[in-house]
């Protein structure tokens, strides 16, 4: 699971939201399909998983009859309209789209009384140099984060009531450097070393988390989560 804190950091964000086992809860972004699988197996929730990443093989996949998956653009979001009770983005716009147009698609797929988690990444609005240009390349991003404000707006003028703003920064940063530290440990333990292909991409993914935190740590980059709901009486 590519999420910092796992099932862990999943479950707690998913408790969140009133999710009973007859509800359906719009789960897009990242590691959506494993997660999906956590959340069925805690919640008894149905979940609609819109995952940008293709399966990864070899990895159980989520129970039939409690999850649909399908793959997940940013930029063309395929949500079933006026369907899902509550919905959980995560990091959702990482490989493009537009904060307006995919939480327009977000509010559309709800329910009246429906309730959204979204977590991302924002900028500052200082402005961008060599690490974010290098942070940008290391994630496969094309273009840089909204800021804060550019978020909030898009959500109001989606119809979202914005009910919380957090930073989860400090959660998150402690999150990923705890899980770097338990994979290096297990390669610690392991007979011989990764062959060349898995250490460069070791390396590079090692590198994408340290610009990621190093920006986050000067300031540069936030993570966030808001809390909203769309008007009306759930159904």
């Amino acid at each position: 699971m590519a999420l910092p804190g796992g099932a862990t950091e999943v479950l707690r964000l998913a408790a969140l939201l009133p999710l009973a086992p007859e509800a359906t809860l719009l789960l897009a972004g990242r590691a959506a399909r494993a997660s999906s699988a956590v959340i069925v197996g805690a919640r008894g929730c149905f979940v609609a998983a819109f995952d940008p990443d293709p399966p990864a093989p070899g990895r159980p996949q989520p129970k039939r009859g409690k999850v649909t998956a399908a793959p997940f653009d940013a930029g063309a979001p395929a949500f079933r309209p006026r369907f899902h009770h509550h919905a959980m983005l995560l990091e959702p716009l990482r490989g493009g789209g537009t904060p307006a147009g995919l939480l327009t698609a977000a509010a559309a797929a709800l329910r009246p009384g429906g309730q959204a988690v979204l977590v991302d990444i924002v900028a500052r609005g200082v402005p961008a140099g060599q690490a974010e240009d290098r942070w940008l390349l290391a994630e496969g991003r094309d273009t840089p984060p909204p800021s804060e404000a550019a978020m909030t707006d898009a959500l109001r003028g989606a119809g979202f009531q914005v009910h919380v703003v957090e930073d989860a920064g400090p959660r998150h940063r402690a999150a990923a450097l705890k899980g770097w530290r338990a994979l290096l440990g297990a390669l610690a333990a392991e007979q011989g070393r990764p062959g060349a292909p898995a250490a460069a991409a070791l390396v590079a993914e090692a590198e994408a988390w340290l610009l990621r935190l190093r920006l986050m740590q000067d300031g540069r980059l936030r993570l966030l989560r808001w809390h909203a709901s769309v008007p009306g009486t759930p159904g």
